[in-house]
């Protein structure tokens, strides 16, 4: 049911890796660290338009109707997870970090306020079986089910941690870099201003009631200007041990939606960035139930675009 997708997709397996052995070792490292990633997330785990990525979006034109330098805390992250993360969408992802490189469609949904999401994973080729489920729960951790093929001796693995997937932190893959936020699961408070580059922002402090999310608290950076999230910062006592960061060009339109199409992410300890692109998003309502089932991922019925 899988085809090569649109919107500059149709590549070449590996583009940044050479021929020769040099091309083998780095597809070594491809598959060790996307295994890496999905494994430890398994064992740790806690309308129809599509959008051009070469367009930015207009900060200035598109801005919310409050403003975004003296809204409460709580309004401006909300407001901006209602634009950038609340909607019905399938997603297509490049991430690289080094020399390994990874592909994978994401189908997300919202019922009653809380989320689901497929991951479907395209490249490299040898993990092109590989799917998870991740539901989110009302004042619980995220339940997570995992399809790997043989790694998974085939079978459809349920998962659920108190510490979901932030907490395990990958080279290539970390689920909870898609996670978006539901409503009323974070409390807000105020943080010191502070600058991003030349771009004066407003620095917003998330909490949860209960340590379920794999953070002890999280740090929402947004532009007084334009209310655009431009770091977030997670943090595990006093250390920050994971940093996602956009520029205010990294945003393009989604049916008038402002969503990051990059993103970098750092993690502790350092192995160096991570980058995540959003090369293709589809907003699209109304999901069949059957994509987002648990035996689906075993039955690999994903969408095609």
């Amino acid at each position: 049911m899988r085809r090569k997708l649109a919107s500059g997709l149709e590549v070449e397996p590996y583009p940044i890796l050479g021929a020769s052995k040099e091309h083998e070792m780095a597809r070594m490292i491809v598959r060790r660290r996307i295994g890496c990633a999905l494994l430890a997330c398994a064992l740790l785990a806690a309308r129809g338009s599509a959008a051009n990525a070469e367009e930015p979006a207009n900060p200035d034109a598109a801005a919310p109707a409050f403003d975004p330098a003296t809204a409460p805390p709580d309004v401006l992250a909300e407001s901006y997870f209602d634009e950038a993360q609340r909607f019905d969408a399938f997603l297509t992802y490049e991430v690289t970090h080094g020399p390994a490189r990874a592909v994978f469609t994401v189908a997300r949904r919202w019922r009653e306020g809380l989320a689901e999401l497929i991951f479907d994973v395209r490249e490299p080729h040898d993990f092109a079986k590989w799917a998870a489920l991740l539901r989110q729960t009302r004042g619980g951790s995220d339940d997570l089910f995992l399809y790997a093929g043989s790694a998974s001796d085939r079978k459809i693995r349920r998962l659920s941690s108190p510490q979901l997937e932030r907490y395990a932190f990958f080279d290539m893959l970390a689920i909870g870099d898609f996670r978006p936020t539901a409503r009323g699961e974070l409390d807000y408070a105020a943080g010191p201003d502070e600058m991003q580059g030349v771009v004066p922002c407003r620095v917003v402090v998330a909490t949860t009631p209960a340590p379920i999310l794999g953070f002890d608290r999280l740090e929402l950076v947004f532009a007084k200007a334009s209310g655009l999230l431009l770091e977030e910062r997670y943090f595990r006592d006093a250390r920050v041990i994971r940093r996602l960061t956009s520029r205010p060009e990294d945003f393009r339109d989604i049916e008038g939606r402002r969503v990051p199409f990059r993103r970098t992410a750092v993690t502790w300890p350092d192995t160096g960035p991570t980058e995540i692109v959003l090369v293709h998003a589809l907003e699209t309502p109304d999901l069949p139930d059957d994509l987002f089932s648990a035996l689906n991922l075993k039955k690999q019925h994903f969408p095609e675009f």
